[in-house]
């Protein structure tokens, strides 16, 4: 897991993907009090995000792009290391999301703060994880 955790002095990046632009504001307005956090409206831009960048976790809305976002979470699974994810939909299919691989899902609405709670959870495990 090293290569993913961010160097000492670097804030980790995360990446919000949703085609709510209120929830991208509001997520990224709480989350880059900590941390180095990119939006992105469609799961094409995340691609390329997730190719280009070193994400810590990944914030996502499966129902964007009409359940596009279901098949970029099987894509993300498939990378070599890949950062931890977090399903945040209007839908409830807790069980599918988790059992591709997600590492929460929570149904919306989702308090900013409590999705920074989280965050910082996952965080520091992939900080303990590391120094295994």
């Amino acid at each position: 897991m090293e290569g993913r955790l961010s160097l000492p002095g670097l804030r980790p990046k995360v990446l919000v993907l949703d085609e709510d632009q209120l929830a991208l504001e509001l997520y990224s307005r709480e989350l880059e009090l900590d941390y180095q956090v990119i939006t992105s409206n469609s799961v094409p831009d995340s691609r390329r995000i997730l190719r280009e960048q070193n994400l810590d976790v990944l914030v996502i809305e499966p129902e964007v792009n009409e359940d596009e976002g279901w098949a970029f979470l099987k894509e993300i699974q498939s990378i070599a290391d890949p950062p931890f994810v977090i399903l945040c939909s209007v839908v409830d299919e807790r069980k599918a999301g988790l059992d591709q691989g997600a590492s929460l899902y929570l149904v919306k609405p989702v308090l900013p703060h409590t999705l920074h709670i989280l965050v910082d959870q996952l965080i520091a495990k992939r900080a303990n994880l590391s120094s295994l």
